[in-house]
């Protein structure tokens, strides 16, 4: 249960009146009446069942209550003044704490900053690489890239694209080491991300009955070094669509074989309550059109 707190406005009055020792100066420093600030610290007087100032023929000054409760009310303005500022220059100014995987910073997002620069200049972004999921109420993050099935309800969640997963390797490796059917893997080196362990399994399910058991495993640490190790002709990985569409253009992999939507999906993801929204949501924007689909 909250305390009975005076209102904010009559910390202001009574601020004033104690650094001008007058009603009437208070009054023209807060572009009041006199008779305003007076009704005011009676206000506050009745609030606290206390008298604050003594008042004398030409000036007044604090009594003992006084003088001990303007220490409360300069902390507490201060730090209401403060946060106002500050509020105020991040939706200005902002900045904005974006969190993602390695792989999307450095190679979807960071290559294309240059353009959201050029739209947002006053938008100040600072983008912070993970593969651990994003916990809003311990770090000072704004926004997250997460894949997943967008079951977050104490977030606000945007779909950025579906996901298709193909198995992927490199063109110089697929000539050395021919696939004649996705279904036989037996004899080919398979790259594993140490945090999905389970994801051959689950893949191959989608291949109608390819076996994984016996081949030889390659574990990477992340999505990002598993695609380089692909590319490197180090082995077979799982690809995801759209995340290598500029990879495959490019001809650094190329897909074994047609790609095959998944449940899960790409979100951008976001506290309900932030105060940030319209400019999280501008650089969704941006974010849905720098994903090529």
């Amino acid at each position: 249960m909250y305390r009975d707190l005076p209102p904010i406005h009559l910390l202001i009055a009574f601020e004033a009146a104690a650094q001008q020792h007058s009603f009437k100066l208070a009054a023209q420093a807060l572009c009041i009446t006199p008779s305003a600030v007076s009704q005011q610290i009676k206000q506050l007087e009745q609030h606290l069942n206390m008298i604050l100032f003594k008042r004398l023929t030409r000036r007044v000054e604090l009594s003992e209550y006084g003088k001990a409760y303007l220490r409360v009310a300069e902390q507490t303005l201060t730090t209401y003044r403060n946060c106002h500022d500050s509020f105020l220059y991040q939706v200005s100014n902002p900045i904005l704490r974006i969190s993602m995987i390695p792989f999307v910073a450095y190679e979807i997002v960071i290559p294309a900053l240059h353009e959201f620069k050029s739209l947002h200049p006053n938008i100040e972004l600072r983008i912070e690489t993970s593969m651990s999921l994003t916990d809003f109420e311990r770090e000072p993050v704004d926004a997250a890239i997460r894949f997943g099935d967008g079951n977050w309800p104490d977030l606000e969640v945007h779909t950025i694209s579906p996901c298709y997963c193909a198995l992927v390797a490199s063109p110089q490796y697929i000539s050395n080491n021919p696939l004649d059917n996705i279904r036989e893997l037996s004899g080919h080196t398979l790259i594993y991300m140490q945090r999905s362990m389970n994801d051959w399994q689950r893949t191959t399910e989608f291949l109608n009955g390819s076996t994984v058991e016996h081949n030889t495993k390659l574990v990477m640490d992340s999505y990002l070094s598993a695609m380089r190790a692909a590319e490197q002709g180090l082995g077979i990985a799982i690809g995801q669509l759209p995340l290598l569409s500029t990879w495959l253009e490019a001809g650094r992999l190329v897909t074994l074989n047609k790609p095959v939507m998944i449940p899960e999906q790409y979100y951008f993801v976001f506290r309900k309550t932030s105060v940030k929204k319209v400019v999280l949501l501008d650089f969704y924007q941006w974010l849905t059109k720098i994903v090529k689909t």
